[in-house]
């Protein structure tokens, strides 16, 4: 079963593909965006990052992880990404950033804007991309940071609809925290006319803090990501192997490798997953409840309280500092999903009432809480975000875009 499915236009990995790549940490995959896709139909690119517990050592004298599917190096322009292992030296984040991406029209105070965290790493200690990293040719396999970026897992040939994302449908709108090189993020959305505006994080702990933070934020990412995985092999298992040849050697083979797929796929370390789990439940993409604002604020809280428990809070205002909640979606939401345009203006005030019990659902606001309690950097919050982008500065030298 090593070939692949062809259609007019997807390509579907087989399971052996999959596990081709899982097999060797070594490998990276070069994907079409708008073409390859995982047996289940989403799409390959946008696989979440995940930790190779095996291959990682998160308690040694210097601690690292293993992170599977990093992308970088890929070119929008062609829709293609590349996506690599990376050695991340846990001891070598310098400092963080809560950054906002704005969309749409409004610009810095948009209500619509994307999150996600930056983390940035000291020279001579950074991530090591393990596909170049023993080249004898002298490649460069260092990433200056790395980007932490939830998003809504996605068909090629399925946009995304604010509406029936207020629902809590995992087939439709899974999630996936997905992570990316800063400059390759940082390009897309240039591309797309999208600016950074970049807050400096102030956690408790100095530099453990900010190493426990990106601990939080991939043990979070790869315990939804291996639910959602999962999730999707069992939904198209049926339908796979009806298409798997009836030989009888050729069908037990094929029946070996996804079982061999799915039994990868949940794969964990019960010691790293000190941090927990969103409930299966709540592993859909939600625009108010489970949105990428929602859930870098999530894994930001998170940590805050976790280190509070280590006995580390200085400088934290505990009684701004909200606690770590990702709620049920209410049925309103789930009504509003399947509601026609005039029912909708019955869910209106409801809608309100919510975003106005709970700024957090809003972007923007976002940052203004974490400085209340104490998680921004004084100065950061005084002279405002620092903003990169096309015809703004950039962290990765002048002749970025040149």
């Amino acid at each position: 079963m090593s070939a692949v499915t062809e259609t007019s236009d997807c390509r579907t990995l087989s399971p052996s593909q999959v596990l081709s790549w899982l097999d060797n940490p070594k490998n990276a995959i070069r994907l079409r965006n708008d073409r390859d896709v995982l047996p289940g139909g989403f799409m390959a690119a946008a696989i979440p990052g995940l930790i190779d517990w095996e291959d990682s050592d998160l308690h040694g004298q210097h601690p690292f992880i293993v992170l599977r599917n990093v992308s970088c190096g890929g070119n929008p322009l062609e829709k293609t990404t590349v996506l690599h292992s990376a050695r991340v030296p846990l001891d070598g984040i310098e400092s963080a950033e809560f950054t906002l991406v704005p969309f749409g029209r409004g610009g810095r105070f948009s209500p619509l804007q994307h999150a996600q965290i930056r983390f940035v790493f000291e020279p001579g200690n950074q991530p090591e991309l393990l596909n170049v990293a023993d080249s004898s040719a002298g490649a460069d396999a260092l990433l200056p940071d790395l980007v932490t970026s939830w998003i809504s897992w996605q068909r090629p040939n399925i946009g995304w609809s604010l509406r029936q994302g207020m629902d809590d449908d995992i087939d439709l709108y899974p999630l996936s925290m997905r992570v990316l090189s800063g400059s390759q993020m940082l390009l897309e959305d240039s591309l797309r006319e999208r600016d950074w505006f970049s807050y400096r994080l102030r956690l408790p702990g100095g530099r453990e803090g900010l190493s426990e933070l990106f601990r939080v934020a991939v043990t979070l990412g790869d315990g939804v990501g291996r639910h959602t995985l999962a999730h999707m092999l069992d939904c198209a298992e049926e339908e796979w192997l009806r298409g798997a040849p009836p030989a009888d050697d050729t069908r037990r083979e094929a029946e070996h490798e996804w079982q061999e797929l799915k039994d990868r796929v949940r794969e964990t370390n019960p010691l790293a997953l000190e941090v927990g789990e969103l409930p299966e439940d709540r592993n859909s993409y939600h625009p108010l409840m489970r949105s990428c604002a929602t859930l870098a604020r999530y894994s930001l809280l998170l940590t805050a309280h976790r280190l509070i428990g280590q006995g580390k809070s200085e400088g934290v205002v505990l009684e701004k500092l909200p606690e770590p909640v990702i709620d049920c979606t209410e049925n309103w939401m789930r009504q509003m999903a399947h509601s026609g345009w005039r029912n909708l203006l019955h869910q209106a005030p409801k809608a309100l009432h919510f975003i106005l019990k709970h700024h957090e659902a809003i972007p923007p606001q976002i940052p203004g809480e974490l400085h209340a309690a104490g998680l921004l950097d004084h100065e950061s919050v005084e002279t405002g975000p620092k903003r990169y982008g096309l015809r703004a500065s950039n962290p990765y030298g002048s002749s970025f875009f040149v």
